[in-house]
């Protein structure tokens, strides 16, 4: 069901977020010629400006080699299990930094550990660099015991979030994840996908030559084609219940709601929940915006359904 509610777009005149955003692509690739690295730079530097609410053990670790945030809200009832939140960003910048406030409320929310993996980023590693360090912390959970609740990916992180799902319940089972939680995922990397077809972007803060420019990044000459880059040209058959939710305003919309037909046609338990017009990215923002509000308290439900299964 769509969610009408307030929004960033109802808050703002869409005048001038589509003026920003246009401005903003320009000025970060014809006037400041913005690097993947310069991207992350800034942005880690401002989300430590959102690092969610106070009173969260924050820690900073390697899991099978690979740098994980991992986070805890000590008052909240605490239950076994574990989410693992694959962090956005064109598969070329985002990190637990830039995610540790969604990560803080999905803790206090669930009760349980979220893992943030800091894993290796395109252009630099190429896929299926990213991959193979979800899939060395998936060994290493299977070598300790550790139950997987839930793969929570938004954005590019989606992706990932559905690849290593689809990989986990057909090759490492023991580990495979009780539910799947994929926000506004970028599904399709293909040039001719549903959403590029389209090329949504007066609300976006990109557009088609950027989904162009990061998916080569990623894949570097890999096919696009592949379920494995884009899990909508694949099937979901035997996958756990999941969690899926986009804005009927954002750039990925078309592939996100393919993506819901997909999954129903595979008869896998579906939550889909649409807001009407929320800026893509808002999930990282729960202190912040009420669409981020309502994010986290929906996952919170869904997460719930999950637990009360074990």
């Amino acid at each position: 069901m769509a969610d009408h509610r307030l929004s960033a777009t109802t808050l703002i005149p869409q005048r001038l977020l589509m003026a920003g955003h246009r401005w903003g692509r320009l000025i970060r690739r014809n006037y400041v010629g913005m690097t993947p690295k310069d991207i992350r730079i800034a942005l880690d530097q401002l989300s430590r400006l959102n690092p969610g609410p106070f009173g969260a053990e924050v820690h900073n670790d390697y899991v099978a080699g690979v740098p994980t945030m991992r986070i805890l809200w000590p008052r909240a009832s605490r239950k076994e299990g574990l989410l693992i939140l694959t962090h956005g960003g064109g598969f070329a910048f985002g990190s637990p930094v830039s995610h540790r406030a969604l990560g803080v409320h999905l803790a206090r929310t669930t009760g349980l550990e979220v893992w943030i993996p800091d894993y290796r980023l395109a252009p630099e590693h190429p896929y299926p660099a990213a991959l193979e360090d979800l899939r060395s912390i998936a060994n290493h959970l299977a070598d300790i015991g550790r139950p997987l609740t839930a793969v929570v990916g938004d954005s590019a992180g989606g992706n990932l979030a559905a690849s290593w799902t689809r990989w986990l319940v057909d090759h490492c089972p023991s580990v495979a994840p009780a539910g799947c939680a994929l926000l506004s995922p970028w599904m399709d990397l293909s040039p001719q996908s549903l959403s590029n077809l389209q090329d949504a972007e007066a609300l976006s803060p990109f557009d088609r030559y950027d989904m162009l420019t990061y998916s080569e990044f990623y894949l570097h000459g890999h096919p696009t084609e592949d379920p494995v880059v884009s899990p909508l040209r694949g099937d979901f058959a035997g996958f756990p219940p999941t969690f899926l939710e986009g804005s009927e305003v954002e750039y990925l919309w078309p592939d996100i709601a393919a993506t819901a037909e997909k999954l129903k046609e595979a008869q896998v338990p579906l939550t889909f929940r649409v807001e009407t017009e929320a800026l893509h990215g808002w999930h990282l923002f729960p202190d912040v915006l009420p669409e981020a509000k309502r994010s986290v308290a929906a996952i919170g439900a869904f997460i719930a359904t999950l637990v009360s299964r074990d």
